[in-house]
């Protein structure tokens, strides 16, 4: 059924760099783009509109015309892609208290909340070559005490953060976000909580929706 979808919504040029990519590049490289073949039976079963086929055309040029632009660049494009999505809670999108969709989901609906643009944006930036090492799904307090989520951009080791933020347009440095209260982040490597610059494993299960979210990946 993958090779099927695949046939369908990537032109051949694409299709043949994906498998290219996924079975004989190095591991790093390859889990970048794995999602965009694991994920890719997600919308064989699913009808969707014209509008939808447009938005995954649209997320393809993203990635693949665009491995070339310097970092910044791709940081902005992909900002500004997924900002574009509706805002939504989840109880309207999949009526669930609390969800976290794969990037293809918050296409097919083109609408998330704040974690839905967080990880659509971080799986699109591995896809286009920006180190995972670098990246962080962020948990952060807002100054009204809400819940927020946020990417993080670490340039290197020893920068502060950029922030990618689905409530503004513009890319900042956290030192220029006065709003936000760093609370934990992760990614796919680890787990960061408040205080600590080492990542920990994730022992209280903090980040449960995280792993739940990855397997769906991994089974479908």
């Amino acid at each position: 059924m993958m090779i099927k979808f695949l046939n369908h919504v990537l032109s051949p040029l694409v299709y043949l760099f994906i498998l290219i990519v996924f079975f004989f590049s190095n591991h790093s490289f390859a889990s970048k783009n794995d999602f965009l073949l694991s994920q890719a039976n997600q919308i064989i079963n699913v009808k969707h509109d014209k509008k939808a086929t447009e938005r995954f055309n649209e997320w393809e040029k993203l990635i693949f015309h665009n491995l070339g632009k310097e970092t910044d660049e791709k940081l902005k494009l992909v900002n500004d892609f997924f900002n574009r999505m509706k805002w939504a809670e989840d109880k309207e999108i999949w009526n669930k208290k609390d969800y976290w969709a794969t990037p293809i989901e918050s296409l097919i609906k083109n609408s998330g909340d704040c974690e839905d643009f967080s990880i659509a944006k971080y799986f699109t930036l591995l896809a286009m070559d920006i180190p995972e090492e670098q990246l962080r799904v962020t948990y952060v307090i807002l100054d009204n005490h809400q819940g927020h989520m946020v990417l993080f951009y670490y340039p290197d080791k020893t920068s502060e953060p950029l922030v990618l933020d689905n409530m503004r347009k513009e890319i900042s440095k956290k030192s220029n976000r006065p709003d936000i209260k760093y609370m934990f982040s992760f990614n796919d490597e680890g787990l960061w909580l408040k205080g600590n610059n080492n990542s920990v494993p994730d022992e209280k299960n903090i980040i449960k929706l995280w792993s739940q979210m990855i397997d769906r990946i991994k089974q479908e």
